[in-house]
């Protein structure tokens, strides 16, 4: 397994934020400047960086201390529980953990309904 390239991480970044968007009712937001975002109603779930530095941060609970430990990766100062996890030079088979971070931001930010809505379409 190798580091992911600057490239590579441009291009994960994107298909994260093709993942988040795949949750129910989520959608795609740039409150700050251009400052890339994923909502679930009117809540952020995930917040990405820039092009020139992509990452992905997410809000944490049973995975904030895995996640903290990833090389790069530090608490933002947003909120309590989010970490922000840089992507080049993460080893190329993250990118399946990276979803799982992704859902477990979406399953603490969501109404209910909408974390029952997502399991029932990831049992069909």
């Amino acid at each position: 397994m190798s580091a992911i390239s600057a490239r590579g991480a441009k291009k994960l970044q994107d298909e994260l934020e093709n993942y988040a968007l795949s949750m129910p009712e989520a959608w795609f937001d740039t409150p700050w400047d251009d400052e890339r975002v994923t909502k679930v109603r009117k809540k952020i779930f995930a917040i990405y960086g820039s092009q020139d530095r992509p990452s992905i941060g997410v809000r944490l609970q049973e995975s904030h201390d895995e996640a903290t430990a990833l090389d790069g990766a530090a608490a933002m100062q947003y909120d309590t529980g989010w970490t922000d996890i840089p992507i080049t030079g993460l080893d190329d088979s993250m990118s399946a953990r990276l979803h799982d971070l992704i859902e477990e931001s979406f399953r603490i930010i969501a109404p209910q309904a909408l974390i029952d809505q997502l399991d029932d379409e990831l049992t069909d």
